[in-house]
């Protein structure tokens, strides 16, 4: 099953009515298309990514998104093991 990852999702600088998904306190500051990208290889989810995409709630900033394949996996556990890699990396 495909699924998309918007940059919004675990950005710590926003709040949930602008679309973060997960905990703040397991969210990254200003997450990049590159490093959702580089964690969602690192955890064999097949990443394609799509620089030219807005996020519906801010569709004036082409923030860009990812798809992956996340199998049997739900995506809050996805967006949670993404974080928690990128912010292994930065560290």
């Amino acid at each position: 099953m495909k699924t998309i990852i918007w940059p919004v999702y675990i950005d710590s600088k926003k709040s949930r009515k602008q679309g973060r998904k997960i905990p703040k306190k397991e969210a990254v500051s200003s997450p990049s298309l590159s490093d959702i990208s580089r964690a969602a290889r690192k955890l064999n989810l097949s990443p394609k990514t799509e620089n030219n995409k807005s996020f519906p709630g801010s569709w004036y900033d082409n923030s860009g998104r990812v798809i992956v394949e996340r199998g049997e996996t739900s995506k809050r556990e996805i967006l949670l093991k993404i974080s928690n890699m990128i912010k292994g990396t930065r560290s």
